[in-house]
């Protein structure tokens, strides 16, 4: 039976359509990456200039948090239903208003709200990238188009912080109004390029039963990519229709046996455990973002050493690109396993050494959470069908942010006692996560994304 990830690997093929959409995503991962770490560095700067309490830096962060799990739930839950360039091309134009908004507050409440705001739309665009890149990408290169968004959102990091060098004095003092005006410019360029050039998925259209602007993306997409204008054949339209009924029918089916979507017993095992690593995988992340900047700003380093740790970061990043789509030496739960050992060992020695090994610590711990992240994002992907695939994305990302939400209540009282404890704690958790990683039950490392096609084959 033809299915459109065989249309999208014979006729289609891999070219500028793609490079065009990874751009453009990418550009949004990009603008991501100078979100996050704006955030880490604005809770040093206003602690000190606005004379913050504990609890209150704390609430900085857990806004933003709570922001991102709002945003999961919409990129869960809205997307499907309004589509992915709607959807996108809406939170690229809110992060735009929200970053000049940003730089004219006065109060310590506008700047809570405006976090919160911004981890909506970076829990909505973040997944929706993934989702977006996996639909259109063939499934031989389908984790390195979606690893390039890391690429992309490593470099944000590293632009963010070399921006610091002509914005800020230090960790805690400067121009942060000027530094956010100024990152205003890519994110409002990302919305103008969404409007203009961004094209909906095909896999969207199908899923909705629009097949003949399904057909006609085919054959625009394919002529863009390899100048080829052969138009599909009737065979291939009905055989595209016959697909996307046979997986609909399978899905009604599924849907009457069992109500519970993700949590029902076909998909139960792999939402728990993309769940569980993700709660733990956010929770690493996490301590790194809020405790990095108090770190570097206690040992009095500047800004060069965070530079050069997202510049190296940026290069092992490259590496995991280049073996995600190998099965034998890479593969998406291979790459997990790997890192979570990485975890588990440096966060020890950080606990042990402290000081003495910060920045290689960092870099190390850096390097493992970049790793682990993005892998999971894409697995969430192809975890999941098509009617699932952004519920089943969104709610796991969300899932693993809600219970970090309360995370900087715990840590910052955690690093009061010794700056280094949090580390203990997080070898701990991350032995958890080596065995959640290699018990984990599917790796579609280059097999097709939907499915029910391939349960259909095996059957």
């Amino acid at each position: 039976m033809i299915s459109f990830d065989q249309i999208l690997e014979e006729k289609i093929g891999s070219g500028i359509y793609q490079l065009r959409t990874v751009s453009i995503i990418g550009l949004i991962e990009f603008c991501d990456g100078i979100e996050y770490v704006f955030m880490s560095i604005l809770m040093a700067i206003l602690q000190k200039e606005w004379q913050l309490s504990q609890t209150q830096v704390a609430t900085l962060g857990s806004s933003f948090l709570a922001g991102v799990v709002i945003g999961n739930c919409i990129c869960a839950y809205i997307t499907d239903k309004i589509g992915r360039k709607t959807s996108f091309s809406i939170f690229a134009g809110l992060s735009v208003i929200l970053v000049y908004y940003t730089s004219f507050a006065e109060s310590y409440n506008e700047i809570v709200i405006l976090r919160l705001l911004f981890g909506i739309v970076f829990g909505t665009t973040s997944p929706l990238g993934y989702v977006f890149i996996t639909e259109v990408a063939v499934a031989k290169y389908r984790g390195r188009f979606a690893f390039s968004l890391t690429l992309m959102y490593v470099a944000g990091k590293a632009y963010l912080v070399f921006l610091c060098f002509f914005f800020l004095e230090d960790y805690t003092t400067g121009n942060w109004r000027g530094l956010i005006r100024f990152n205003g410019i890519p994110v409002l360029l990302c919305f103008i390029l969404s409007i203009i050039y961004l094209k909906e998925t095909i896999r969207y259209y199908l899923n909705k039963g629009l097949y003949t602007v399904a057909f006609q993306e085919i054959e625009e997409v394919q002529k863009e990519n390899n100048n080829n204008q052969e138009r599909l054949n009737e065979n291939e339209k009905d055989g595209l229709i016959n697909w996307q009924i046979r997986q609909n029918n399978m899905m009604i089916r599924d849907n009457q046996k069992e109500k519970s979507g993700v949590l029902s017993k076909q998909h139960i095992r792999i939402t728990l455990q993309l769940w569980s690593l993700l709660i733990l995988a956010n929770f690493q992340n996490l301590s790194i973002y809020l405790l990095m900047p108090f770190l570097f700003a206690q040992q009095n380093s500047g800004f060069e050493h965070m530079l050069y740790l997202f510049l190296i970061e940026f290069v092992f990043a490259f590496v995991i690109y280049l073996f995600i789509d190998d099965p034998k030496y890479g593969g998406r739960v291979n790459i997990i396993i790997y890192a979570s050992i990485l975890l588990v060992i440096t966060n020890l020695l950080l606990y042990i050494y402290q000081a003495s090994i910060l920045f290689v610590g960092m870099l190390l711990i850096k390097i493992a959470t970049r790793g682990m992240f993005s892998t999971l994002f894409i697995i969430c992907c192809e975890s999941y069908p098509l009617h699932l695939r952004s519920r089943g994305s969104g709610l796991a990302m969300a899932i693993g942010k809600v219970v970090s939400i309360p995370s900087p209540y715990v840590l910052f009282p955690l690093f009061t006692i010794d700056p280094y404890l949090p580390f203990l704690i997080l070898s701990i958790l991350g032995i958890l996560m080596i065995g959640l990683s290699i018990t984990y039950p599917s790796d579609r490392t280059q097999k097709h994304l939907e499915i029910y096609s391939d349960d259909q084959k095996e059957e």
